[in-house]
């Protein structure tokens, strides 16, 4: 009883800091058009300072993970969180791109030690209690990036600066931070008996079943950064909504998000993995089309919902399988997963922002659709591929 106790207080501090840490980046995405439009920045200049991020995050995925190997994951989570806290408001002080980018390069380094560092917790967490819950821990994420958007659409309408929203940003995350940590726990993962730990060997190269993982989480983190960068520039420069309405329609997808999360981990019971993300890629690529054919600002919202709907479980998902490649040490799995998957992070700014210039932000909006449809039909064969398992199997048994 203690013991549970103690496990559910590690479960909620641990999703306060998930909380926090999607508000911050609601916060930080819902100001990239006033960072934008201070700077006087194209949408190609744009989108070179925001693949910093991404560039920052993947630089240090394999050092986080070194991280919480060495000094636990509860350390790891308080070092990330201040970071993260500190850094954000340098992101309203740059005076060019190259400043711009520089802070966001800072940005993506903290946030990847939290990154890092809260999923490895969660699956800590998902492990003791024997049951499916990284989904939970996105969806609090998801709200949190609710929560922001929400703030700034009020912030905006009072006339605040991309500033004093950044700021309040590190206060929240940091405030939060030093109020969860003492709750979260220090779990450890279970000592694997017969196995050479895979931390004495210093670097290793993924596994195969670790690369398929990547190259799916690749996919899914492609779709989500071009969500988090371009879906408020799409509702102002394509929709021609205002900023207040483009901060809505963010916030709608991060409801739709944290609604596809919280339903996560009933579905994966009742349906399965391979069936929930076959359907989560349909349903995201039909509202990306919706977006893309009919660019007004209420059938954008409604689009960019089914898109949060869609994305939702991937990468919870994905983070999950890749937390147990290396048993005993879930970090490392989740730092080469990660350093892998996030190259999509990197490339998609560059690759929207770049397709953005050349033939519009309109058109650039097929590449995601791909992308979704690419992740339902490597799920749609692998389901296939395990259905011809199962029938092989029962046709052995009744042979024998």
């Amino acid at each position: 009883m203690v013991y549970s106790k103690v496990l559910r207080r590690a479960r909620i501090a641990t999703s306060a800091i998930f909380f926090a840490n999607g508000m911050v980046l609601a916060i930080w995405a819902t100001n990239i058009p006033g960072m934008k439009q201070a700077l006087a920045l194209t949408d190609q200049e744009l989108g070179f300072a925001l693949s910093a991020f991404a560039a920052g995050t993947m630089l240090t995925m394999y050092l986080a993970g070194a991280l919480v190997t060495r000094l636990g994951s509860r350390n790891t989570l308080l070092i990330g969180g201040l970071l993260v806290a500190f850094v954000v408001p340098f992101c309203a002080l740059a005076n060019s791109v190259v400043g711009l980018s520089m802070a966001i390069f800072l940005l993506g380094v903290t946030n990847s030690i939290l990154d890092i560092s809260m999923n490895t917790h969660g699956a800590l967490i998902e492990a003791e209690r024997g049951r499916p819950l990284m989904s939970s821990f996105h969806a609090v994420f998801s709200i949190g990036g609710l929560a922001g958007a929400s703030t700034v659409a009020t912030l905006l309408s009072d006339k605040l600066g991309v500033f004093q929203c950044l700021s309040l940003a590190g206060v929240l995350m940091g405030g939060i931070t030093l109020a969860a940590i003492r709750f979260v726990g220090d779990l450890q993962p279970v000592p694997q008996e017969n196995k050479t730990s895979i931390i004495s060997k210093g670097f290793s190269w993924p596994n195969r079943a670790l690369m398929c993982i990547a190259g799916l989480t690749f996919l899914a983190l492609f779709i989500e950064r071009t969500l988090i960068d371009w879906s408020s520039l799409y509702l102002t420069d394509v929709s021609h909504a205002n900023t207040s309405v483009a901060a809505f329609a963010f916030g709608a997808f991060s409801l739709a998000m944290a609604i596809g999360r919280l339903a996560g981990d009933f579905l994966i019971r009742r349906f399965g993995i391979n069936w929930l993300l076959t359907v989560s890629g349909a349903f995201g690529a039909l509202g990306l089309i919706l977006a893309i054919i009919v660019p007004q600002p209420l059938t954008s919202i409604v689009g960019f919902i089914a898109v949060g709907l869609g994305l939702s479980n991937m990468t919870p998902l994905l983070y999950s399988q890749a937390s147990r490649a290396f048993p005993g040490a879930p970090g490392l799995g989740l730092a080469m997963n990660g350093t892998l998957g996030y190259t999509g992070f990197l490339l998609a700014p560059l690759v929207i922002g770049f397709l953005s210039e050349s033939v519009g932000l309109k058109m650039a909006m097929i590449v995601p659709v791909v992308a979704f449809l690419l992740l339902m039909s490597s799920h749609l064969r692998k389901t296939r591929i395990d259905r011809r398992a199962i029938e092989h199997r029962r046709a052995q048994a009744a042979c024998s």
